[in-house]
């Protein structure tokens, strides 16, 4: 019989206890309270003080100033707030969400900082088109991590076998791939206790994402009627699910994370984390369709054809599916699972004409 050993919970040690005592989400309407309900959402956390830790002006003009809050369990949470830096107007804002990308021991730094030079990061992008953009690290990634320095047993067999496989290939791990091996197990753990406490792992995710909309709502000279989320493969669905919850949130672009449930079901599951995969979500609604869920607003989706997490085939039906929906626009491109420098031009266009839009 395995005993437990180390906590799988290091560093949220006060996270049972508040899922536990808080009273569960409401939503705007029925069907946002019916997704919310299927997440296990909690009481949105009050909004918490933000620190302003470091302030920079960028040799294009974009003001970037890194940010950290505190929320009511686990590590303070680490993001950046980019603007124009020659604006008095009220801008509108967008809630860049980085991807899941199979690695925790990165988050939100990708969207604000490339060190290849090859490309521009995603937030910079949008900085530039106008927008005031707010990206943060999420539940479990970055700064947002788990300690998981002393792995419980199954976590560390996991590890060892890892490490038997890198010395055969006489490969020297840096600690970021040893984290990000270990956490990638980890999510199973994760989502078990969230099931326990009648939550979900995707729910604790979104969490984490709401006070950041909370946040990006309130900075100065935020058009506060003129927000947007993007994002990124597991970011995308984020964004997608936000839509949904929040009539804040009047835009959404979802980057290489569309396609129905119905296609992924089975092959495609084992490629796929728990932030698609919430029990009793696919039974709710199929995936495109939680466009339909909350307040109208505009979408974006962007597919790769050629990506390996998502079949043709369920991409197609997907937009298919999406064309119903007023305000959809759908783009497909001859890509793999990516967010290319093209697509991110399109998503910046299509986010400068809703801004135009709703501007008047």
């Amino acid at each position: 019989m395995i005993r437990p050993t180390a906590s799988p919970i290091a560093g949220y040690e006060g996270w049972p206890e508040h899922a536990l005592a808080a009273d569960a989400f409401v939503a705007g309407d029925p069907a946002s309270q019916q997704l919310a309900d299927v997440l296990g959402l909690r009481r949105r956390f009050p909004t918490p003080d933000v620190e302003r830790v470091a302030s920079s002006v960028s040799a294009d003009g974009i003001r970037t100033t890194e940010l950290r809050w505190q929320l009511p369990y686990g590590p303070p949470t680490r993001a950046w707030e980019l603007r124009p830096n020659a604006s008095g107007d009220s801008l509108p804002g967008v809630l860049a969400l980085h991807p899941h990308g199979g690695r925790r021991s990165v988050g939100a730094e990708a969207l604000v900082t490339d060190g290849s030079g090859e490309s521009i990061p995603l937030a910079l992008a949008l900085a530039r088109s106008g927008f005031v953009v707010l990206a943060h690290d999420t539940f479990s990634w970055a700064s947002r991590r788990f300690d998981l320095s002393d792995p419980p047993l199954k976590l560390a067999h996991t590890l060892a076998a890892q490490r038997t496989w890198w010395a055969a290939q006489r490969h020297v791990p840096t600690d970021d791939e040893v984290f990000d091996t270990i956490s990638s197990a980890h999510e199973d753990v994760l989502a078990k206790i969230a099931g326990s406490l009648g939550q979900t792992f995707a729910g604790m995710v979104l969490a984490d994402d709401l006070v950041a909309l909370d946040l990006l709502a309130g900075l100065p000279d935020v058009d506060s009627s003129r927000i947007a989320a993007i994002g990124f493969s597991g970011g995308g669905g984020r964004a997608h699910m936000l839509g949904a919850l929040d009539d804040r949130v009047g835009a959404v672009v979802i980057a290489c994370m569309m396609a129905t449930f119905a296609s992924l079901m089975p092959r495609y599951m084992e490629t796929h984390s728990w932030l698609l995969h919430s029990p009793g979500l696919a039974r709710f609604r199929e995936w495109p369709e939680l466009a339909t869920v909350g307040s109208p607003r505009r979408l974006l989706a962007l597919y790769g054809e050629t990506d390996e997490l998502f079949p043709l085939d369920g991409m197609r039906d997907a937009h298919h599916l999406l064309e119903r929906v007023d305000g959809y626009d759908g783009r497909f491109f001859p890509s793999g699972h990516e967010f290319s420098d093209e697509m991110v031009q399109t998503a910046a266009a299509f986010l400068r004409t809703w801004a135009s839009d709703s501007a008047r």
